[in-house]
């Protein structure tokens, strides 16, 4: 069952990236796919003149997709949108703030909003909800039917039909990556278990990524990072795409890999900071020329910069605790001032001798 996700806002593309490479980690019936925008389509332009999104703005917007790119009624079309929704139906008395709802196989989520309730990780509470949407639309469990309350759960179970008026039950839920019983067995009356075990498998892993709740027992060769004469980087024998847009993130990676016995912040990296001017050579020496611009950018993004990078690799290796004990770490050292490093031993730190001349002092 193909699962097509639609990104319709101005910004925060990256988050919705990191979602469909998450979902492609595991293997099952339902295959996602990340569609590329059209600015100029009627469906883009229909969204851009919403101020809300209703259950009809949402099966037109829906239509006019697969209109454009030639999808079936029977394919999933997933719409990530930063408006605000309208309560889908009038059977909810509630003030709960709407996140996502789905209507047949059209479903809406909200990419705003999550920042709190996933410790700054808002790409995993738009994938559970997109998962969460797709379990209920498998389980037809249906969100207008008088009969509603038969199958949600009001009252909080910590789990995926978890009703959810407040946000801290929400953050509960997903941290919780759970699907009682009595919720299985009614979507086992209509869907199969393959379905059911890749859901399941999926929202492990979300919660998995909130609670980071690993334990580290690797091997030598799982810990070698290498870095080859070429300047690309494998951790445990796994190479690391940074893609075609990632030079400053290869880059950056690189730099703090190179000079992991410091803690490196903002500051540093701010004109006339300690570890400036070696950045910007590291990158003119494996690529053209940086500018100013980029690197300010990068300084006053830092924090969600090296949290991307730290996904990659969550999304690119196979042991994912693996990538967790390689990715960014941050520890405050003063009132609003923190440093990052990644925790690794020199003796599984590989490369090039050329490479120690841009190690900050």
């Amino acid at each position: 069952m193909k699962v097509n996700i639609v990104h319709l806002n101005p910004q925060g593309k990256e988050n919705i990236v990191e979602v469909a490479d998450m979902f492609s980690k595991d293997i099952g019936p339902l295959k996602f796919e990340l569609l590329e925008e059209i600015s100029y389509s009627e469906y883009f332009q229909f969204h851009k003149s919403l101020k809300k999104i209703s259950l009809n703005d949402l099966n037109i917007l829906c239509d006019k997709i697969r209109e454009d790119f030639g999808l079936t009624n029977n394919e999933y079309v997933v719409i990530v949108s930063s408006k605000s929704l309208e309560t889908p139906s009038v059977n909810f008395q509630s003030p709960k703030d709407w996140y996502s709802f789905h209507y047949h196989r059209n479903v809406i989520v909200k990419s705003g909003g999550w920042e709190r309730i996933t410790e700054g990780k808002p790409y995993l509470g738009i994938a559970h909800q997109i998962i969460e949407n797709l379990f209920q639309n498998l389980g037809k469990f249906d969100l207008y039917s008088i009969k509603f309350k038969d199958w949600i759960h009001q009252e909080s179970e910590v789990c995926i039909n978890d009703f959810c008026e407040k946000p801290n039950e929400t953050k509960g839920k997903i941290r919780s990556g759970y699907i009682c019983q009595s919720c299985i067995q009614s979507a086992l009356d209509f869907t199969s278990n393959d379905y059911i075990i890749q859901v399941k498998n999926i929202l492990s892993r979300i919660s998995n990524r909130l609670r980071e709740n690993y334990v580290f027992d690797f091997t030598n060769e799982q810990l070698r990072v290498e870095v080859s004469e070429d300047y690309s980087i494998s951790i445990g024998g796994q190479s690391i795409d940074f893609g075609h847009k990632g030079k400053r993130a290869h880059v950056i990676y690189l730099f703090f890999l190179i000079n992991n016995h410091l803690g490196i912040g903002r500051r540093d990296l701010m004109d006339n900071g300690r570890a400036r001017s070696k950045f910007i050579e590291l990158y003119n020496h494996i690529y053209k020329k940086i500018y100013d611009d980029e690197v300010n950018s990068y300084v006053k993004n830092i924090t969600s910069v090296h949290s991307r990078i730290s996904t990659l690799l969550k999304n690119t290796l196979t042991i994912e605790s693996l990538a967790h004990k390689y990715g960014f770490s941050s520890k405050k050292i003063d009132q609003d001032v923190s440093v990052y490093s990644i925790d690794i031993d020199n003796n599984h730190l590989i490369f090039p001798s050329e490479l120690k001349e841009f190690t900050v002092q």
